[in-house]
């Protein structure tokens, strides 16, 4: 990576667009040039269904940050999540020799291998229409040893792959491209958003020894489990932020904006911890008369929805997953998580710890202190996910020209001492 190359993240969600531009510099950082936010119009639980609008959204928060950093956003990184996203775990199988000696492993091989488990899921039927956008190593076995999370420069005579295979549905990742087109801008590449948030929300420690991450957006909900340092499995549940608002539009009887904002404002996951006197106020709907309606009954509202995303994500995840296994605990991300007690209904149906995800901030310089929020979960994870894939990528240019710096170099030790054997 070069000191002042610039890698911009948005993260694209139902309800609003965030956008980060950072730049590296002398220390090798990422520092935050410029933030933008926008409401996302034009978007549907991740599908855009109004492409000019969506576009406009996606050109205001980009043209917010511009203005901050006083300079264009390029190197575009996109996060994506909703209900046409399709995951499953995949096993690749190459021979990697047809002698009688083993065969040493090298990058080619293990291209070649997670190659083959792509292919072995775009056969299948009813993947036709679906784009790959993640193919994540798990484990390998070589020949009857499993378990190898490395298999660089070890022997062997056949390579398998255990790999998690995330796609999109190609028309909605296309008409996402489009959207950034249309504003100006390439993107250069695709994440899913609670892969992108596991980067920004949890260690290293968390990773290896399990942990679950919800992050409820405004369509959809996106779950993910990790154990021993790679994702083990993530779904989408068709249920978001959104419909909490609607329930509280119907049930109250006020406009979704006075619903939104009563929700961010006194909204509590647990109706049992709010008192039974304490009255509200409530808009009526177009211009009507407000009425005062009981706190208890808008957190009983609240309860169901929250109840219905957790207990929706539990059943999924242990009909995929032993989550005994899973010690670390639950992370819950994306602006539903800030509800009071979130946290607490979520710990009582999982029966695990769980915590709010904060993105981690440690590997950013700037002006962070606006990104100590949830809602920059993903789009602070892109930028982590960029770097480290950036980092890995000149790791390994960098070791091909030493080894081959050390071939050339030992190629002239022999041509210089032929003539004397």
């Amino acid at each position: 990576m070069k000191i002042g190359q610039v890698i911009t993240a948005i993260d694209i969600g139902t309800t609003k667009i965030c956008v980060i531009i950072t730049e590296i510099n002398e220390e090798n950082k990422l520092e935050v040039k410029g933030i933008g936010t926008s409401k996302s119009n034009g978007m549907v639980n991740g599908i855009v269904v109004d492409i000019m609008k969506a576009s406009k959204s996606m050109s205001d928060a980009i043209n917010e940050a511009e203005e901050m950093a006083t300079f264009k956003a390029k190197n575009i990184y996109v996060g994506i999540a909703g209900e046409h996203i399709k995951s499953q775990n995949a096993i690749g199988r190459i021979s990697l020799t047809s002698g009688a000696h083993p065969c040493d492993i090298d990058q080619q091989h293990v291209d070649n291998v997670i190659s083959n488990s792509k292919n072995n899921v775009k056969i299948q039927q009813g993947n036709e229409r679906l784009e790959i956008i993640h193919a994540i190593p798990q484990y390998y076995k070589i020949d009857e040893q499993d378990g190898i999370m490395n298999p660089m420069n070890m022997s062997g005579f056949n390579l398998s792959a255990h790999v998690h295979i995330v796609m999109a549905d190609i028309n909605a990742l296309r008409n996402i491209n489009k959207c950034i087109e249309i504003a100006g801008y390439k993107v250069e590449k695709t994440y899913l958003e609670p892969i992108a948030s596991s980067h920004s929300v949890l260690d290293d420690v968390e990773k290896e020894l399990g942990s679950i991450i919800i992050d409820i957006g405004g369509g959809t909900t996106d779950i993910a489990i990790f154990y021993k340092d790679t994702i083990r499995f993530s779904a989408v549940l068709p249920i978001g932020g959104k419909n909490i608002t609607h329930d509280l539009s119907v049930g109250l009887h006020t406009s979704p904006q006075n619903a939104e904002k009563l929700k961010l404002e006194l909204g509590n996951s647990l109706s049992s911890q709010v008192p039974d006197d304490k009255l509200i106020e409530i808009e009526g709907i177009g211009g009507r008369e407000s009425k005062k309606k009981k706190l208890k009954y808008m957190s009983e509202i609240i309860e169901a929805r929250m109840r219905e995303i957790f207990e929706g994500a539990y059943r999924i995840l242990s009909e995929h997953h032993d989550l005994n296994l899973i010690t670390a605990g639950l992370v819950l991300t994306g602006g539903a998580s800030l509800l009071i007690n979130s946290a607490s209904l979520a710990d009582q149906i999982f029966n695990m710890p769980t915590k709010i995800g904060y993105p981690y901030l440690t590997k950013l310089a700037g002006p962070t202190d606006r990104l100590e929020n949830p809602k920059y979960a993903t789009s602070v994870g892109i930028l982590y996910y960029v770097y480290d894939e950036l980092k890995s990528r000149d790791d390994k240019i960098n070791s091909i020209k030493i080894g081959s710096s050390f071939s050339n170099f030992w190629q002239k030790v022999k041509n210089a001492f032929k003539d004397y054997f």
